[in-house]
């Protein structure tokens, strides 16, 4: 089974390491970090040059570069992924306009900080389901 490849942007140091340890003690999974939304989208397209794409983005809103919700739009919007990454908006940013938004650009889950262990798995697991489910159709 191939290895589930995430990607942690997030400009908080401490978010990205707590998230990190999160997914290393629920699942086999290669994580790939970024502290803002420039260096994520370099990185989300190197992955996709070399055939080895991200699955899953855990995405902070206010990052500095590039905005966690510019990224989306871009990842959303661009042609050049063989394969769209799910996105998991993972943020303090609370108003109903910009979950509202994200949802328009397919945000697969919208976790708000502060956020627990048990969120952080409920949204993989749901993202990988809802994955599973469309690789079948």
């Amino acid at each position: 089974m191939k290895t589930l490849r995430i990607l942690l942007v997030d400009d908080s140091p401490s978010i990205i390491t707590l998230v990190r340890s999160f997914i290393e003690d629920e699942f086999d999974a290669e994580v790939f970090e970024a502290t803002d939304g420039e260096s994520a989208e370099q990185l989300l397209q190197e992955q996709n040059a070399l055939m080895e794409p991200i699955d899953i983005v855990f995405l902070d809103w206010m990052m500095p570069k590039l905005s966690g919700y510019g990224l989306l739009k871009r990842i959303r919007g661009t042609g050049g992924f063989f394969k769209q990454p799910a996105v998991v908006m993972l943020t303090a940013e609370t108003y109903f306009d910009q979950i509202e938004a994200c949802m328009k650009y397919r945000v697969s889950k919208y976790i708000t900080k502060p956020f627990s262990q048990e969120d952080v798995k409920t949204a993989i697991v749901e993202v990988l389901e809802e994955l599973g489910a469309k690789r079948a159709v």
